[in-house]
């Protein structure tokens, strides 16, 4: 349900047009016609951003990983609906939504290579290759990498806090992170009084 609202936000907030406009007001001497076909491309990009939110949420109902699924998507909304993020909507339209859409983009595609066991069983097909590269270009220096490394790090953070169960435990044993009890008391012997 809440996809579909997003979806439809985004299918009624977004047009070629209005992306074309808000280029122009930071394109230079770029031609008309240039931007306009930037502009087709960058609408077909943002417009399958609510598909990638769902491809997550749907990643985040495994049994497997989904703890750390849902707390890593949980991190990335909060930057998506943060509207003062690194190119707030109110100043720049609908290109501000660029990074929000690299950064979903980029978190599904982390998500597949972390937990390709985990298959959304809805549809979500991932900008190409080119499509990326075209708004990480337009993106203002440094913001795509940085986006990139806050998708990693943030997966990289679930992850500790909520280890993945795939091949751990089983349906009458369930997983169990062991305390280091020993290595607790050999570090406390070693340590100076306090």
């Amino acid at each position: 349900m809440m996809i579909g609202l997003l979806r439809l936000g985004f299918d009624e907030g977004i047009s070629a047009d209005e992306l074309a406009a808000a280029l122009r007001r930071h394109a230079g001497d770029v031609a008309s016609e240039d931007i306009d076909q930037l502009a087709g491309v960058l609408e077909v990009y943002l417009r399958t951003v609510p598909d990638a939110l769902g491809a997550a949420l749907a990643i985040s109902k495994d049994p497997h990983c989904g703890r750390a699924v849902a707390f890593a998507t949980g991190t990335i909304l909060t930057y998506v609906f943060d509207e003062e993020d690194l190119l707030p909507e109110a100043a720049y339209g609908t290109v501000g939504m660029l990074d929000d859409a690299y950064l979903v983009h980029r978190f599904v595609d982390s998500l597949r290579r972390m937990y390709p066991f985990a298959a959304p069983p809805i549809a979500y097909e991932a900008p190409d290759p080119r499509t990326s590269e075209v708004v990480a270009a337009v993106l203002p220096e440094g913001v795509a990498d940085s986006l990139l490394r806050t998708c990693e790090s943030t997966i990289q953070v679930a992850q500790a806090l909520f280890p993945s169960r795939q091949g751990a435990g089983t349906a009458d044993v369930p997983f169990e992170p062991e305390l280091r009890v020993a290595d607790g008391v050999a570090a406390a012997a070693t340590s100076p009084p306090a």
